[in-house]
C-alpha cells in the first residue's frame, strides 16, 4: 500500500475540484488515512482560498493541511496548468509526527527540528535571506517558493486552521531519506576563473585580469547561438564550497549579472563574491534547463515516494515553448505522485547553504516506504 497519492483537477468550483481530486486520491491510498494533504490552487481561487481549505478538511478530517493559492499556476503529475482554474492535491499517509504544519510570522518561527522544511512564503512579509539563515543555523534544508500574489496582503497561504495573508506556511518533514533537489537551469560557458579582487557585489578581477576583459574574452569565444543567449541574459556562477576537488554544474550558485562598472571595469552581480572563489559565466536556455533538471533528479528515482515541485514562473511555456515540461521530466525520472506550483522565487540548498533562486526548479523528494 503506497502512502502517497496525488491528483490535479481543472474545475472552477472549489468543492467540485477538491471532491474529484479527493476521490482519486482515496482510491489510490486504498484505505490508508492521510495525515498530511498539500494543496495548490490556481489564481482563480484567490477569493475562494478558504473554501478550498474547508473542502480539503471536509474530505480529509484527520489530516493537517498546507498549501497556497498560486498566481503562476499549479503542477501535478505529468501536468502543469499555468492559466486555467485548477487544484492539485498530494495526500500523504505518514507515521505520527513525520510531517507537521506550522504557520510562521517571521523567520524565527521556521520549524527546523527536522532535516527538511518545505515552505510556502509571502515575499512581501518574509525576508528570503533570513529564512535561509535560520535553516542554515539549524542544519536544515529549506525547499519551497514565494507565492505572495501581486502585492502586500494578496497572499493566500493555506494551513489547517485558516488562510494567512502574510508570513508563510511550513511543513517540517521528519522522514529518513527526505531530501532537497535544486535545478538552477543554467548552462556554464567559458572556463573556471578565480576571483582575485572583489568589493561588495562587484567582481573587480578574474584570474588576475580586469573582470570586463575576461568577459570580453569569453564572449569572443562563443558561437553565434550562445552569444545570442549571453546577450539576452548573462549570468554569474559562483562556487560556494571551495573544498571540492572539482566543480559540476550543480556546485555553482547562479546569480544575475547586473552590468559593468565603467570606472573600474568590474562586473556587478547579485551576490557578494569573495576573493578565492571560483567564478564561471552561465546562460539560460531550454536545452540547458532540461539537461540540468535531469542531472539533478538522476539519483533519486529508486528512493522517491512523492515530490513537491516549486518551479519559477519564468519556466513553463515561457522557457520551453510547450506545456508540462518539468512535470513530465519529474514523472519520467521519479514516477511518483506530485503536487507543486509556479512561484515568484524558489527556495533550495546549494553546496550546503540555503538560498533563494530564480528560473529554478526546487523539489522536496519524500522517501519511498520500500528502500
Amino acid at each position: 500500500m503506497a502512502p502517497y497519492a496525488s491528483h490535479l483537477v481543472r474545475h472552477r468550483d472549489p468543492d467540485v475540484a477538491v471532491d474529484v481530486a479527493a476521490d482519486h486520491v482515496r482510491a489510490e491510498l486504498a484505505g490508508a488515512e492521510p495525515t498530511l494533504v498539500v494543496v495548490t490552487a490556481s489564481d482563480a481561487f484567490r477569493d475562494d482560498a478558504d473554501a478550498v481549505r474547508r473542502a480539503v478538511q471536509r474530505r480529509f478530517p484527520a489530516a493537517e493541511v498546507a498549501g497556497a493559492v498560486i498566481a503562476g499556476g499549479v503542477i501535478g503529475r505529468r501536468e502543469e496548468v499555468e492559466e486555467a482554474p485548477a487544484v492539485s492535491l498530494l495526500a500523504c499517509a505518514l507515521p505520527a509526527g513525520a510531517a507537521t504544519v506550522h504557520g510562521i510570522d517571521d523567520a524565527s518561527d521556521l520549524p527546523v527540528d527536522g532535516g527538511l522544511v518545505v515552505a510556502f512564503a509571502d515575499p512581501f512579509t518574509l525576508a528570503a535571506d533570513e529564512l535561509g539563515d535560520c535553516a542554515d543555523r539549524a542544519g536544515a534544508d529549506l525547499v519551497g517558493g514565494f507565492t505572495g500574489g501581486y502585492g502586500p496582503g494578496s497572499a493566500r497561504l493555506i494551513e489547517t486552521g485558516g488562510v494567512r495573508t502574510h508570513g508563510g506556511v511550513a511543513i517540517a518533514v521528519r522522514l529518513t531519506g527526505a531530501r532537497a533537489v535544486v535545478s538552477q537551469g543554467a548552462r556554464p560557458i567559458g572556463p573556471d576563473l578565480v576571483v582575485t579582487a572583489a568589493e561588495g557585489g562587484v567582481v573587480l578581477e578574474l584570474a588576475g585580469r580586469p573582470a570586463v576583459e575576461q568577459l570580453h574574452a569569453v564572449l569572443g569565444s562563443l558561437d553565434e547561438d550562445d552569444l545570442a543567449l549571453a546577450r539576452a541574459g548573462l549570468m554569474a556562477g559562483i562556487v560556494i564550497d571551495e573544498n571540492r576537488p572539482d566543480y559540476d554544474v550543480g556546485d555553482f550558485l547562479v546569480r544575475g549579472l547586473v552590468g559593468v562598472e565603467a570606472q573600474t571595469g568590474g562586473l556587478a552581480v547579485q551576490a557578494r563574491p569573495r576573493v578565492g572563489q571560483t567564478f564561471r559565466f552561465h546562460v539560460r536556455d531550454a536545452a540547458g534547463a532540461d539537461h540540468d533538471l535531469r542531472r539533478a533528479l538522476s539519483a533519486d528515482g529508486a528512493q522517491a515516494g512523492a515530490a513537491l515541485v516549486f518551479a519559477c514562473n519564468g519556466r513553463g511555456r515561457r522557457m520551453f515553448g510547450a506545456d508540462h515540461h518539468d512535470a513530465e521530466v519529474v514523472d519520467e525520472l521519479l514516477g511518483v505522485p506530485v503536487t507543486g506550483a509556479f512561484c515568484q522565487g524558489e527556495l533550495g540548498p546549494v553546496a550546503g547553504a540555503n538560498h533563494v533562486h530564480a528560473f529554478t526548479a526546487t523539489i522536496a523528494v519524500l522517501p519511498s516506504p520500500h528502500p
